[in-house]
């Protein structure tokens, strides 16, 4: 959808507020910032409603489940016992008391408003609540991205929204110490495009592209995340990328797709994790909740098993159903949500249910979500004036990791909050300016892969990006890892600055694309890295072998990357406290409060 837009001159497209990010959180903080009056311009890497990480999402949407009782009185499995209170705590326990205390009061508060008003737009849910783990009540509604979408879409062409799709924003402008408008690359034509305006706002999700295996589609490059470094916003919990244990780890077809963790961890099933001598390795990390322990912990397990020789032949673990009624698999395998029409495919296809019965699939975590990103208060504002930023590409709310259900709820709740807070701030904004020397400098950059006749590929530059990122940067970390990890990256940062295109088309040329996502793949993944290096312990979503307690005592504060005179500066700061007060003791990783 390309809306018409005008030129306010020769150079720039002009708006008051610039959404980068079609999805869940750059609709929503769109719809908001137009219902308060304000003008919205979006500007998409891909097609709304068929792009970003909303879309492959899928499973439950939190609310506390008082307020789903109150709301929804048709729904199953409300516990009119729970609270936001409770819903807090239970979020900033599950982030390991990393999280921004006043921005998950905020989350909670306005997670039933948010929900409702997409009910109001359509929004269908199944009939039963779930409980998840890390979830004192049952909290989720089930649903799965592609309902989302399409709403999203009806609601911006509704309102006459622009929505600039296939392009590519590169880079930031800045002028004055302040974010004046964005600059990038329309792929569709091949040209640049340049917008001005009083507020950017940036809702570009995660960088799971970052490593080999992936739940999410692949423009999620970390865009957001780096621009927003260079422009000098400070980064807050990078160390903590979240891996979903697990995904299936074959055919390549099925590589990424998460029913294995359906069958297990996720709590809808009680199916077991096997290892190659058929123990149930969970044993040994949480006897009490085994399989149903959170994402963090049962990832690391897995992939230990692996690493010690006691993994499947595709270097997964097994997930078994077998020990099962056959009738039972079979009325689990046609469940809608988690059975054979999962993903919009037939699962049955690919892995029947009468195989479910005798053999055990093969899964490996895959990066799922990031916890960390742009440091954001509770009213969506970065560090640097003009620029706010919504959803997964921010930190603060799930601290070192977040609760099943709550990317969901992020998105929407904090998109509203986003445009409402966006529209308030351009009524005091006058119409900004641009530097014309720094602007040429961008376009120039933009440029250059696809003049330099001689050069790198950006393709096998990616591979060598998601090499280093699970060998030394995933899932189990150590010292050894980081530090050789983080040379690899230095030398790749060279490399890129002699990437070349094959082909010198302009127009939908994807190998250019790629060519420009790598600084910004390299930037995340050496802040990943450092950061990681520099937290040592093992807490939520970030394992160091070589530390392998959680230290309360001297670890529970933030950390904090920025741009300073172009060197990456790193900075711990305590962490931002309302109410639930820390424990202030060492333990074992894993350990639940």
């Amino acid at each position: 959808m390309q809306n018409e837009i005008k030129l306010s001159t020769d150079k720039y497209v002009d708006t008051e507020i610039l959404v980068i990010g079609s999805e869940g959180a750059g609709s929503t903080c769109a719809i908001e910032a137009c219902d308060r009056g304000a003008s919205v311009i979006i500007v998409t890497k891909g097609r709304i409603g068929r792009s970003g990480a909303t879309v492959t999402g899928d499973s439950d949407h939190d609310v506390d489940s008082r307020s789903l009782h109150q709301l929804f009185p048709w729904l199953k499995g409300t516990d009119p016992n729970d609270s936001k209170k409770q819903f807090f705590e239970d979020m900033v326990k599950g982030g390991k008391y990393l999280n921004n205390q006043k921005m998950v009061e905020a989350h909670v508060e306005d997670a039933p408003k948010a929900i409702m008003k997409l009910f109001d737009w359509g929004l269908t849910f199944g009939p039963t609540v779930i409980k998840t783990s890390g979830h004192s009540y049952p909290r989720g509604v089930t649903s799965c991205g592609t309902k989302y979408t399409p709403l999203f879409r009806k609601q911006v062409e509704k309102r006459g929204i622009p929505v600039i799709e296939d392009t590519m924003i590169t880079d930031l402008l800045i002028n004055d110490a302040r974010v004046v408008g964005a600059i990038g690359l329309n792929m569709r034509s091949g040209e640049v495009m340049v917008f001005r305006a009083k507020i950017v706002v940036l809702a570009t999700g995660g960088e799971m592209r970052i490593y080999p295996i992936i739940t999410a589609p692949e423009e999620l490059t970390g865009d957001g995340m780096a621009m927003a470094y260079r422009a000098g916003a400070e980064l807050a919990d990078m160390e903590f990328p979240m891996f979903l244990p697990g995904t299936f780890t074959t055919p390549p077809a099925l590589l990424g797709v998460d029913v294995p963790f359906l069958y297990s961890t996720a709590g809808m099933v009680f199916g077991w994790m096997l290892n190659n001598v058929g123990e149930r390795f969970m044993a040994r990390w949480a006897p009490d909740t085994l399989e149903h322990s959170t994402r963090d912990i049962c990832s690391v397990a897995m992939y230990k098993e692996v690493l010690e020789g006691r993994g499947s032949p595709t270097g997964g673990i097994y997930v078994s159903l077998k020990h099962l009624p056959d009738n039972l698999i079979d009325q689990i395998h046609k469940h809608a949500l988690i059975g054979s029409k999962y993903g919009g495919f037939d699962m049955e296809e690919w892995f029947p249910s009468e195989e479910l019965k005798t053999k055990a699939m093969e899964a490996i975590p895959g990066r799922h979500f990031f916890n960390g990103g742009i440091r954001i208060n509770e009213h969506c504002e970065t560090s640097v004036p003009g620029l706010f930023a919504c959803g997964e590409t921010t930190a603060g709310v799930h601290g070192g990791n977040r609760l099943s259900g709550n990317a969901f709820t992020e998105m929407v709740t904090w998109g509203f909050r986003a445009g409402r807070f966006a529209a308030a701030a351009v009524k005091n904004t006058p119409t900004p300016d641009i530097d014309d020397k720094s602007l040429a400098q961008l376009r120039k950059k933009i440029f250059q892969p696809l003049k330099r006749q001689e050069g790198e590929s950006a393709i096998e530059l990616r591979k060598q990006i998601q090499r280093i990122a699970w060998e030394g940067v995933g899932i189990i970390r150590t010292e050894k890892s980081l530090k050789e990890a983080i040379k690899e990256i230095e030398q790749l940062r060279r490399i890129a600055m002699t990437l070349s295109c094959s082909s010198k088309d302009r127009v939908y040329n994807r190998e250019w694309m790629e060519a420009l996502q790598i600084e910004n793949m390299l930037l995340c993944l050496e802040i990943t890295a450092r950061a990681a290096l520099l937290r040592t312990e093992s807490r939520a979503a970030h394992f160091r072998e070589d530390y392998p307690k959680t230290d309360y005592k001297h670890w529970t504060k933030n950390i904090i990357v920025k741009n300073i005179a172009g060197k990456m500066t790193f900075q711990v700061e305590p962490i931002k406290i309302t109410t639930l007060l820390p424990p202030d003791k060492i333990v074992e990783y894993g350990v639940v409060d």
